[in-house]
């Protein structure tokens, strides 16, 4: 076991203790501790570990909460703890915030007299103590929960409930415990001043998430208005489309629409997004205007791809959230879009193509977003659509509007950045990296965003 530094006090003590115990622990186990036990002993040792692992989610909740009374996310300039999770751990956003709302409801707290007071959700942070419910089963309570948790329900409903939905972890896994969960949510009404209008709106959600095959899966509830609106704008385009053909004799034969009805949708859908965006008008350059802009940029489809792969169409090309595409896609994309080609280096960084004025092109924001791809300040994972050009050197003070100039932030890093003591420069590779104050890192090493690392390093190995 690697320990980056020894800690001090009752906690680094039992750290050590721990420590020792879990080396203990795989040695044991490693070296034939596991032979002399039958089936119904294994049993057993799984699920005493499991309940060990259930456990410590409880040192979590402790940490992220003495974390968020200090206020270390603003120290290290990340905004959000999650997010100051995700970069300092090297754990997936999602992980880190279902970590974060777990230690906001299962942790004690203190009053603003320092006396202690129970968590927020009593019932469900017993059963993780004890170990008997996972970590993915609290967060399936604490989703449901938080739905029910509204004004006009009534606080013992709200306690009777937790105690049913924790009931239900200690029994079901966390697939049929989501099926409980949402039926039970479902037949709760608002027993108070909350009419069903609001319920709904505070219901509402869209969920998209990409699978390993290419595909998208996802989950919705829509309001009223909102789903009439795209039932409306559906319903003319998932009519069965028969196709007509010539039999040998030479009349026309009407073979039948072979699509589901799912299909039919999600053919309907993709026309729709075709549709809006051939017809979305392209932002002025210089900023302003009619134009729909989109941190900088219109709305538009952004693909990187090899020119010989797209010559070929034997490669792939990458989106700017991760999807990747074959290169017929990508053309079958162009046939509907604007192609601007942008030229990179063998290690991934954009040629200049600087501007005497201000405010970037937007030709730069498109290279912009090739080279950085999202917000290039460490440890941050927001996309291009929420970012805004940053001038490494400012304009004010001379800095020009150039590529060597510019980088892409999110809205949080790039007004806050300076503050927090970061400073930017462009490595000799020509790509974005961040210099951190002296109380984040004393020898003030630089870092680099691993979106961009990673991009530079596939660069390097395609060079």
């Amino acid at each position: 076991m690697v320990v980056e530094q020894v800690v001090e006090g009752p906690v680094g003590a039992a750290l050590t203790v721990l420590a020792a115990a879990l080396d203990g622990l795989v040695a044991a186990v490693g070296e034939g501790g596991l032979d002399h036990l039958d089936d119904d002993g294994l049993l057993v040792v799984l699920r005493q570990v499991e309940a060990l692992r259930n456990r410590l989610p409880v040192v979590d909740h402790h940490l992220l909460a003495a974390a968020t009374e200090r206020g270390l996310a603003e120290r290290y300039c990340q905004g959000r703890l999650s997010r100051l999770l995700a970069q300092a751990l090297r754990i997936s956003p999602g992980e880190a915030a279902r970590r974060c709302r777990a230690a906001e409801h299962l942790v004690p707290r203190r009053s603003m007299l320092g006396e202690p007071v129970a968590p927020v959700r009593p019932v469900l942070a017993a059963a993780q103590a004890e170990g008997t419910v996972t970590p993915e089963q609290a967060d399936v309570v604490l989703r449901g929960l938080t739905v029910i948790d509204r004004p006009g329900h009534q606080p013992d409903d709200v306690a009777a409930a937790e105690g049913l939905l924790t009931g239900f972890a200690r029994t079901f896994g966390p697939r049929d415990l989501t099926r409980c969960v949402d039926r039970y949510v479902d037949l709760l009404h608002p027993d108070g001043s909350v009419p069903d209008v609001q319920l709904v709106q505070d219901r509402r959600h869209l969920d998209l998430r990409q699978q390993r095959d290419g595909s998208w899966r996802g989950e919705f509830r829509l309001t009223g208005p909102a789903g009439a609106k795209l039932q409306a704008l559906l319903t003319p385009l998932t009519r069965p489309r028969p196709t007509t053909t010539t039999s040998a004799a030479g009349r026309p034969v009407e073979e039948p629409d072979q699509r589901t009805a799912g299909q039919r949708r999600h053919d309907a859908l993709e026309q729709l997004c075709d549709r809006l965006l051939r017809s979305r008008p392209i932002a002025r350059e210089a900023g302003g205007g009619d134009g729909q802009d989109v941190g900088g940029t219109p709305a538009t489809v952004i693909v990187t791809i090899d020119e010989e792969s797209l010559r070929t169409r034997t490669g792939t090309g990458t989106t700017t959230d991760g999807t990747r595409l074959t290169a017929a896609q990508v053309l079958e994309l162009a046939d509907q879009a604007e192609v601007i080609p942008t030229v990179l280096t063998d290690s991934g960084a954009v040629l200049s193509a600087g501007r005497t004025r201000r405010i970037a092109s937007r030709a730069q924001t498109l290279a912009l977003i090739a080279r950085d791809r999202g917000c290039s300040f460490p440890g941050c994972t927001d996309p291009p659509e929420w970012c805004e050009r940053h001038h490494i050197r400012a304009w004010v003070d001379g800095g020009l509007t150039d590529l060597d100039n510019l980088t892409l932030l999110c809205r949080y890093h790039h007004h806050n950045h300076a503050s927090c003591g970061w400073t930017c420069h462009l490595t000799p590779d020509r790509i974005p990296a961040w210099t951190p104050p002296r109380h984040v890192d004393p020898r003030q090493r630089p870092l680099v965003n691993t979106r961009i690392q990673a991009a530079h390093l596939h660069g390097e190995e395609a060079a």
